[in-house]
């Protein structure tokens, strides 16, 4: 899947994430313990205010699948199970959290050489249903996504992106559009690196 294009998720994430991530101005604190034996411990914490919120989270690798747990400063357990290659260039995911019982979610992922397809479906009653595709290569991808809420029978989300991507230059441009087809909103992404 090398030469595929990313996930929809991921269109302008590279020129988004060189503005924002990693930036952060309160006190952070992270600790991580890898092992050889496909376990691995991570502690973090971070002061805003005077409050401190923090978490543990562990993950457990065993041939195809990995879980992932998480405890947080609220006792709230999150739990994500992945199995690799279910299918050949198919990942599938299982989440959920406790104590929230309407938390439960169903991942599924086809990553291929000219698409990238991610769908998801909330475990509960009335389910949230979102799709997610995007065609192209490495450096040019197209896509969209939608979300349908089977609980009020609307689309919740429908937006379209384009990414352009070289070594030295990104681009993306991402139409969102509200449900009611009333509001668009476009985000524009562009940064060019420079070498020396």
């Amino acid at each position: 899947m090398g030469n595929g294009p990313a996930p929809f998720s991921d269109i302008g994430k590279r020129a988004k994430d060189l503005l924002t991530k990693d930036y952060n101005f309160d006190h952070k604190f992270s600790l991580s313990v890898p092992s050889s034996n496909g376990m691995g411990l991570t502690a973090t914490g971070v002061t805003r205010g005077n409050i401190f919120i923090g978490d543990i989270s562990t993950q457990h690798k065993c041939g195809s699948t990995t879980v992932d747990v998480k405890v947080d400063t609220y006792s709230t357990v999150f739990t994500k199970v992945t199995v690799s290659d279910v299918l050949p260039c198919t990942k599938a995911a299982f989440s959920f959290s406790i104590p929230d019982h309407k938390s439960g979610k169903l991942d599924v992922q086809y990553l291929h050489h000219h698409a990238a397809i991610n769908s998801s479906i909330g475990l509960n009653p009335t389910p949230l249903l979102e799709f997610a595709a995007a065609v192209g290569n490495r450096d040019l991808a197209l896509g969209g996504e939608i979300g349908f809420d089977t609980a009020s029978s609307s689309f919740k989300k429908c937006n379209a992106g384009i990414s352009f991507n070289r070594p030295d230059f990104c681009a993306a441009f991402i139409l969102y559009v509200s449900p009611n087809l009333a509001i668009f909103a476009v985000r524009m992404c562009v940064f060019m690196y420079v070498s020396h």
